[in-house]
Protein backbone atom coordinates (compact mmCIF):
# COMPACT_ATOMS: atom_id res chain seq x y z
CA UNK A 1 0.00 0.00 0.00
CA UNK A 2 2.00 3.57 -1.06
CA UNK A 3 2.39 5.91 1.79
CA UNK A 4 -0.24 8.47 0.50
CA UNK A 5 -3.27 6.29 0.34
CA UNK A 6 -2.30 5.05 3.57
CA UNK A 7 -2.53 8.52 5.36
CA UNK A 8 -5.59 9.50 3.05
CA UNK A 9 -7.29 6.44 4.63
CA UNK A 10 -5.76 7.21 7.85
CA UNK A 11 -7.08 10.87 7.88
CA UNK A 12 -10.90 9.75 6.23
CA UNK A 13 -10.98 7.60 8.98
CA UNK A 14 -10.15 10.01 11.72
CA UNK A 15 -12.64 12.42 10.32
CA UNK A 16 -15.54 10.21 10.30
CA UNK A 17 -14.59 9.93 14.16
CA UNK A 18 -14.80 13.46 14.08
CA UNK A 19 -10.91 13.97 14.81
CA UNK A 20 -9.57 16.54 12.96
CA UNK A 21 -6.30 16.55 11.18
CA UNK A 22 -4.35 19.62 11.35
CA UNK A 23 -1.53 19.40 9.20
CA UNK A 24 0.12 17.04 7.09
CA UNK A 25 3.77 16.78 6.33
CA UNK A 26 5.06 14.49 3.92
CA UNK A 27 8.82 13.69 3.70
CA UNK A 28 9.31 12.25 0.11
CA UNK A 29 7.23 8.73 -0.89
CA UNK A 30 8.88 7.14 2.30
CA UNK A 31 6.18 8.60 5.28
CA UNK A 32 3.39 11.27 6.00
CA UNK A 33 3.12 12.56 8.99
CA UNK A 34 -0.03 13.78 10.41
CA UNK A 35 -0.48 16.30 13.23
CA UNK A 36 -4.07 15.61 14.94
CA UNK A 37 -5.90 18.27 17.19
CA UNK A 38 -6.44 17.11 20.42
CA UNK A 39 -8.59 19.15 23.33
CA UNK A 40 -6.21 21.54 25.63
CA UNK A 41 -4.64 22.91 22.25
CA UNK A 42 -2.73 19.38 22.31
CA UNK A 43 -1.86 17.51 19.33
CA UNK A 44 -0.57 13.87 18.42
CA UNK A 45 1.52 12.82 15.75
CA UNK A 46 0.33 9.73 13.77
CA UNK A 47 3.23 8.64 11.17
CA UNK A 48 2.26 7.03 7.98
CA UNK A 49 4.53 4.48 6.66
CA UNK A 50 4.48 1.54 3.95
CA UNK A 51 7.42 -0.32 6.56
CA UNK A 52 7.77 0.00 10.09
CA UNK A 53 11.43 1.51 11.02
CA UNK A 54 13.20 1.82 14.41
CA UNK A 55 14.30 5.20 12.68
CA UNK A 56 10.72 5.79 13.03
CA UNK A 57 10.08 5.24 16.24
CA UNK A 58 12.86 7.41 17.30
CA UNK A 59 11.60 10.07 15.38
CA UNK A 60 8.05 10.05 16.59
CA UNK A 61 9.77 9.23 20.22
CA UNK A 62 11.63 12.43 19.99
CA UNK A 63 8.46 14.70 19.40
CA UNK A 64 6.88 13.56 22.33
CA UNK A 65 9.81 13.84 24.54
CA UNK A 66 10.52 17.51 23.44
CA UNK A 67 6.77 18.60 24.06
CA UNK A 68 5.58 19.31 20.57
CA UNK A 69 3.20 15.98 20.63
CA UNK A 70 1.46 14.95 23.90
CA UNK A 71 0.83 11.17 21.89
CA UNK A 72 2.48 9.69 18.90
CA UNK A 73 1.29 6.45 16.60
CA UNK A 74 2.48 4.83 13.82
CA UNK A 75 0.40 3.91 10.75
CA UNK A 76 1.88 0.80 8.67
CA UNK A 77 0.88 -1.09 5.54
CA UNK A 78 3.00 -4.14 4.60
CA UNK A 79 3.81 -6.31 8.06
CA UNK A 80 1.24 -8.07 9.96
CA UNK A 81 0.70 -7.61 13.41
CA UNK A 82 1.07 -4.37 15.93
CA UNK A 83 3.63 -3.58 18.84
CA UNK A 84 3.90 -0.59 21.36
CA UNK A 85 7.27 0.50 21.26
CA UNK A 86 8.08 2.87 24.25
CA UNK A 87 6.19 6.25 24.00
CA UNK A 88 5.03 5.09 20.29
CA UNK A 89 2.35 2.49 19.63
CA UNK A 90 2.12 1.16 16.39
CA UNK A 91 -0.70 -0.14 14.08
CA UNK A 92 -0.95 -1.97 11.20
CA UNK A 93 -3.72 -0.32 8.78
CA UNK A 94 -6.67 -3.09 9.54
CA UNK A 95 -6.04 -1.72 13.07
CA UNK A 96 -7.37 1.90 11.76
CA UNK A 97 -10.17 1.47 14.37
CA UNK A 98 -7.85 0.66 17.03
CA UNK A 99 -6.20 3.83 16.40
CA UNK A 100 -9.34 5.86 16.43
CA UNK A 101 -10.57 4.23 19.79
CA UNK A 102 -6.77 5.02 21.31
CA UNK A 103 -7.01 9.01 19.81
CA UNK A 104 -10.87 9.07 21.41
CA UNK A 105 -9.54 8.17 24.45
CA UNK A 106 -6.76 10.91 24.58
CA UNK A 107 -9.53 13.52 23.22
CA UNK A 108 -11.77 12.42 26.33
CA UNK A 109 -8.71 12.44 29.07
CA UNK A 110 -7.35 15.81 27.72
CA UNK A 111 -11.04 17.73 27.43
CA UNK A 112 -11.47 16.43 31.22
CA UNK A 113 -7.97 17.97 32.29
CA UNK A 114 -8.13 20.65 30.27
Amino acid sequence: MRVRTLSLECSERLSRSGTRTVARVSEGESRIDLAVALPAASLAAVRCVERVSAEDHVALATMVSEGDFVWAGLVYGEQDGSQTVGLVETFHVSELDGLVARLLELREAFGEAG
